[in-house]
């Protein structure tokens, strides 16, 4: 146990930091109030507020990787494990789990699957599109498993997809096991900064259309900046790069990139004061920029994946009106008023039925998913 701490201004003064799935199956077993689940707390500001909490989970020391086979390319690892000490373990056998969430290396395991934690990589997949399997601790101390070990997994419902992205409000994630892949033989980086937004897609459009495969391709406003990286074996990386769209194009090469991503990190994190997340189209990002004219934004371009920063609730509302949008980031007050999910009739009952089914007295991160939703 150790000292307490505060989660959207609740203050919890227990703090049970398990070192074992065993440990915390006894630590659940044993609590009757309502328990809080922490990482590295690296997306705090994402979902509902937390509404109480008579003790929280640390799962920081739940960090072994259990099992890896390189030769099946899936590697088991506990939740608590940060991402840049499972990536460097996986290169010394020059394998990779492709992702890569905003908040970098420090994010933990069990934290990115929690939050469905994007990133630049997003090109590539979410993590829901990596995952295997899991090992997660219900709130009464069972500890049960989803999907399997190994890649062709075929056996029960894949309740492993339903966790990811729930908050820790369903079971505590303890394991994931994740398909990997071989790691790039090369990659680069090519940027091109554009007038307007609509040539900027008019590029994009030809990126997509043409003979490319991007592993990551950004698109950041106002200034109109596009982001295109490419990996693969380096021969086909320097083809796409000889073929871009005509555009003023600055090229990276690997080893010289780090500075750019860290460049696009940061206009995520400066986004705001309020970030919501549509998705759409891709070929739709334009139209939908243009519509609300956000202060900024930065687009998975290929993906259709749009984060806006907006200065008050009333644009989430115009935003809600016309599109599906997510609050990715708002400051408590916001989140208190504004419901981060924004759902509602039967999808808000479908995903109350799952709430009560896996926490039927709603002590797991009580309000922070869908039970910090408000019923049509």
């Amino acid at each position: 146990m150790t000292a307490g701490l505060t989660i959207d201004s609740v203050r919890i003064d227990r703090v049970l930091v398990p070192s074992s799935v065993e440990e915390l199956s006894s630590a659940m077993e044993s609590e009757t109030g309502a328990v809080a689940i922490i990482g590295a707390g690296t997306e705090m500001e994402y979902g509902n507020p937390l509404r109480a909490a008579d003790c929280a989970v640390d799962t920081r020391r739940l960090s072994r990787i259990t099992e890896y086979v390189p030769g099946d390319l899936t590697v088991h690892v506990e939740a608590g494990a940060r991402l840049g000490d499972l990536q460097s373990a996986l290169a010394e056998h020059k394998q990779m789990l492709p992702l890569d969430p905003w908040n970098g290396p420090d994010a933990t395991i069990g934290g990115i699957v929690a939050t469905n934690a994007q990133g630049p990589l997003r090109a590539v997949g979410s993590v829901r599109d990596w995952i295997i399997g899991m090992k997660v601790v219900q709130i009464d101390g069972k500890i049960s498993r989803t999907g399997g070990r190994v890649v062709k997994n075929v056996s029960g419902y894949d309740l492993a997809k339903l966790y990811a992205g729930s908050l820790g409000s369903l079971a505590v994630v303890s394991e994931v096991s994740f398909k990997l892949r071989a790691a790039y033989q090369a990659t680069a980086t090519a940027q091109a900064r554009v007038s307007s937004t609509a040539q900027a897609a008019s590029i994009i459009r030809e990126l997509r259309a043409g003979e490319f495969d991007p592993i990551s391709m950004v698109w950041t406003g106002p200034r109109n900046t596009i982001l295109v990286r490419f990996g693969e074996q380096r021969r086909a990386v320097e083809w796409q790069l000889s073929r871009l769209p005509a555009a003023d194009w600055e090229q990276f090469a690997e080893g010289n990139e780090g500075g750019v991503w860290d460049e696009v990190r940061d206009a995520y994190r400066s986004l705001g004061p309020i970030v919501v997340r549509v998705t759409s189209l891709p070929s739709k990002l334009p139209e939908i920029v243009d519509r609300f004219a956000p202060e900024a934004w930065l687009a998975h371009a290929a993906t259709g994946v749009l984060f806006m920063a907006l200065s008050d609730e009333e644009q989430v509302h115009q935003v809600r009106s016309h599109l599906r949008a997510v609050i990715d980031r708002a400051p408590l007050d916001v989140r208190r008023r504004t419901p981060t999910f924004g759902i509602r009739g039967g999808e808000y009952r479908l995903m109350r039925r799952l709430k009560d089914a896996f926490d039927p007295d709603g002590r797991l991160n009580p309000g922070r998913h869908v039970d910090g939703e408000e019923p049509d």
